[in-house]
């Protein structure tokens, strides 16, 4: 439970931090909000919404001298620059929004501060509707993500880039959309009812899903109809390797949020290719 008059700092006040902003001030709990000058527009777009609940420092120095917690926002390119310039206290709960940047260069940069953590939210959070991934499991970090929706909380950062990488199919989703979309408007339906349709359909049938355990997605798969129509799409997208070519996708995304260079060798085709000649080749006497 957070405590009522914490304040929270604000260091780049970008899309992503003002979601979390604009979330927390919705919520149950009373905070205050010092937000950093550079992005001017949504600066003043905060405190135009929300009056004085948000004040705007007249630097980097001056959020962290007026904040509890700091939410970092910063390009990871600049959090270098930025951070290395200020004075953190040991005092300062420190929660990086920053994509690519690892516990230990945070700690580095905002020391002597002792508590830190790296929340993943999503522009979603404005609404109090996201699911936001933390690492480590900082109490006062997962009570602020939870007031935004939901926190789920890993104990390392492989396993938290692992679930990162789920972040990196929303395009995915919207792709196959899309498809759907196209191919109804396609086949003379109505492009309005079209779209109406693949976005209600598609929100409507995760929900049987969204409070998972680790055995409902097997239990949902298992509950179509043998030989029923959804079964044949499941069978027919099997066979096709579109699940594996998933799986595959992940592991390409795994390495790149590992900070590896692009790598060909894990691009789906290519494994399939390789998996493919290895057969091949295992069949040949």
């Amino acid at each position: 439970m957070l405590a009522s008059g914490l304040t929270i700092g604000v260091i780049g006040v970008g899309t992503i931090s003002s979601a979390c902003v604009r979330g927390l001030c919705g919520g149950p709990t009373q905070l205050k909000f010092v937000v950093s000058p550079r992005n001017s527009a949504k600066a003043s777009a905060l405190a135009s919404d929300f009056g004085e609940r948000i004040s705007i420092a007249a630097s980097n120095q001056g959020v962290l001298d007026a904040a509890d917690v700091v939410f970092v926002a910063v390009l990871s390119s600049q959090a270098e620059a930025v951070l290395g310039e200020l004075r953190f206290r040991e005092s300062h709960r420190v929660i990086s929004l920053m994509a690519g940047v690892d516990l230990a260069s945070i700690e580095r940069w905002t020391s002597p501060a002792k508590r830190r953590a790296i929340a993943i939210p999503l522009p979603i959070v404005a609404e109090r509707r996201g699911v936001t991934l933390v690492v480590p499991p900082d109490p006062v970090a997962k009570a602020l993500f939870d007031d935004l929706g939901a926190a789920v909380c890993v104990d390392d950062e492989d396993q938290f880039r692992r679930m990162q990488c789920l972040t990196c199919v929303v395009g995915d989703l919207y792709e196959r959309q899309r498809t759907a979309f196209e191919w109804l408007a396609g086949h003379d339906v109505p492009r309005e009812a079209a779209a109406a349709y693949v976005g209600a359909i598609f929100h409507s049938m995760t929900d049987d899903s969204k409070n998972a355990d680790p055995a409902t997605f097997g239990r949902l798969v298992d509950e179509q109809t043998p030989g029923g129509l959804n079964e044949m799409v499941i069978n027919e997208q099997r066979d096709d390797a579109n699940y594996q070519a998933l799986a595959y996708s992940l592991d390409s995304l795994y390495s790149r949020i590992s900070g590896n260079p692009d790598d060909p060798n894990l691009k789906p085709k290519n494994r399939r290719r390789r998996a493919e000649e290895n057969d091949a080749s295992a069949a040949d006497p």
